[in-house]
């Protein structure tokens, strides 16, 4: 079953947003150069679950909220419009919000 709500996946989709390699993301963050692109990718695959202080990184690099690439516990309008954006992106969906903003 495919997770489209994981870190990895929404690290991804907003990486590519963004246009960036996987080597300057991991760059941007810290990574050393030689590995930078292994721990993206390995943070894109899954294979690795990132600590909340490289989600608080990525998301700053991204110019993102790390609630964008966490698990999502909507709390609020804006968190549940950066899910849709992300569900838009990677799915090629249009979502039309009707309701009017408070």
């Amino acid at each position: 079953m495919r997770s489209f709500m994981s870190p990895g996946k929404r690290i991804r989709c907003f990486r590519l947003k963004r246009g960036m390699t996987q080597k300057a993301l991991g760059i941007a963050v810290g990574f050393p150069v030689n590995t930078a692109d292994i721990r993206i990718a390995q943070y894109e695959s899954d294979t690795r679950t990132p600590k909340h202080s490289l989600l608080c990184a990525l998301a700053q690099v991204l110019d993102v909220p790390v609630s964008a690439l966490e698990i999502p516990h909507i709390k609020s309008r804006d968190e549940f419009e950066h899910l849709l954006q992300a569900l838009e992106d990677e799915y090629r969906l249009t979502v039309t919000i009707t309701e009017p903003r408070d």
